[in-house]
């Protein structure tokens, strides 16, 4: 039962300890906000303030965007933020914190997404 205890510590230690770096030597982000599912399966997340950044997930470790819903909160680890409109990066992890509704969507930014022709946006 100990060398079980003291393998288990080991392997999170070691994971801990190659995500540190992985973050450390590479420019990652860490970005918390709302789930949006756009156009065309694009995933975004927008910002507290409204931002919107798309993000890719090929080969993201965590919770899939078909099981996120608009609204959700999640946390995404990913690359530098492309400077667009919408922004843009690659995820390397998805989290959902929580459960939201569209609502939580500042409606301007979905707004501003329908007049560029990211999101269909009913009222």
């Amino acid at each position: 039962m100990k060398k079980l205890f003291i393998s288990v510590l080991c392997v999170f230690l070691a994971v801990t300890f190659c995500f540190v770096i992985f973050m450390l030597l590479g420019e990652k982000s860490i970005i918390t906000g709302y789930s949006l599912k756009a156009l065309n399966d694009t995933c975004m997340i927008i910002e507290k303030d409204g931002s919107p950044i798309r993000y890719s997930r090929s080969g993201a470790m965590g919770t899939k965007s078909e099981k996120l819903s608009d609204g959700d909160r999640i946390l995404i680890v990913s690359d530098l933020i492309n400077e667009s409109y919408p922004g843009s990066t690659r995820a390397y992890l998805v989290l959902k914190l929580s459960d939201g509704e569209i609502e939580d969507i500042p409606e301007g930014t979905l707004t501003s997404l329908q007049e560029l022709g990211w999101y269909n946006y009913e009222e």
